[in-house]
């Protein structure tokens, strides 16, 4: 089956899923990710969607909790913010084309968090900036929370199509020497599937954390 197919087939078993369901498993995804991000700083999450994913609401507050310093991402493309297009037209492959791709942003409290309201394209809650121009580069993270439409126990991840994150990872890599953050899925209980097709491009995360309090692991 197809990405796209399977993204479809997933839409009406994520849309279905009660509101109730999905904060009770976004408490033990809260509550299992506790020991994973022991010792770590600084920790990348998003503001979840208002139905389909993981409610991140209080792993964020408890993020600020912590003490962790908290970054958000914010949807825009390359001609937007003038950083370096890393994909190339296929009729022209020694051209650059401008694309999607991810900003990351230090929120200073979780009152600035709550300030946020839904913007763009995509109707996301992101962080506020007046100038995209002056967007920052792939900032140092100990950890990323990543979203997904579904994941798999072997740490396969399929998102949304549009490429935001597999190119934030290839950006992060060339700002940071190679190095990567930890990439944490994490993933309702209806999310985890037996099979995703992975193109080259595409990373798997190190580990995922499901609602039911699952943890698969890729490489920790």
């Amino acid at each position: 089956m197809s990405k796209q197919q399977l993204r479809s087939q997933l839409s009406g078993v994520l849309s279905a899923i009660s509101h109730s369901d999905i904060l009770a498993q976004s408490e033990v995804i809260k509550d299992r990710l506790g020991r994973i991000l022991e010792g770590k700083r600084d920790v990348a999450c998003y503001m979840s969607m208002d139905e389909g994913e993981v409610d991140t609401g209080s792993i964020i507050e408890t993020l600020f909790s912590q003490g962790k310093r908290v970054y958000l991402p914010r949807c825009t493309t390359t001609k937007r913010t003038g950083q370096v297009p890393l994909r190339y037209s296929v009729d022209n492959p020694e051209t650059v084309k401008h694309h999607p791709h991810l900003t990351f942003h230090e929120m200073k409290t979780l009152g600035e968090v709550k300030q946020l309201t839904k913007q763009g394209k995509y109707g996301l809650k992101e962080p506020l900036i007046e100038d995209e121009k002056l967007s920052p580069l792939p900032p140092h993270l100990d950890v990323i929370l990543v979203p997904g439409v579904a994941f798999t126990a072997g740490c396969a991840r399929l998102g949304h199509g549009a490429g935001y994150y597999d190119d934030f990872f290839k950006r992060y890599a060339l700002q940071h020497q190679g190095t990567a953050p930890l990439l944490v899925g994490i993933s309702l209980k209806q999310q985890i599937i037996d099979k995703i097709p992975m193109d080259a491009h595409d990373r798997y995360m190190d580990c995922v954390v499901a609602g039911d309090g699952s943890l698969y692991c890729h490489k920790i």
